[in-house]
């Protein structure tokens, strides 16, 4: 065996080991009980629609953090952000991280928030508490 051939198949083995030895983290993983008490009765991908029942927004909400777009009343995509969120009893409290209005950048905002089966209602903001410190 030449020394190309030795460095593949050394090489080959070290990936091999390497995929495999992945793979079975994985598998321990994914095997591992999630803490049902951990995961936000508000989390996964939401469609908002507004009173008249036109769609306003996208929201998705993960392990603390949300995103959303949103739509104008004609339809256009009008802005997107991202953040931390956390629910304390019925209030839902949100700090954009980023955004494509660059004011909400640092802003946190609270609404009212219920959940019935599969819809969820935001009732309104309650605050709004700007970067600088304002409440706009």
């Amino acid at each position: 065996m030449n020394q190309f051939q030795s460095l593949f198949a050394t090489l080959f083995f070290i990936s091999a080991t390497v995929i495999v030895s992945c793979n079975q983290d994985k598998k321990k993983a994914e095997s591992q009980p999630v803490d049902a008490s951990s995961v936000s009765p508000i989390e996964g991908s939401w469609v908002t629609v507004s009173a008249d029942g036109k769609i306003t927004q996208f929201k998705m909400f993960n392990d603390g953090f949300f995103s959303l777009i949103m739509q104008d009343s004609l339809g256009k995509w009008s802005m997107s952000g991202a953040g931390s969120y956390s629910l304390d009893g019925n209030t839902y409290k949100e700090t954009f991280r980023y955004c494509s209005v660059p004011d909400y950048v640092g802003a946190t905002d609270w609404q009212e928030y219920e959940l019935k089966g599969d819809t969820l209602y935001f009732k309104g903001f309650t605050k709004v508490m700007y970067a600088d410190g304002s409440d706009k």
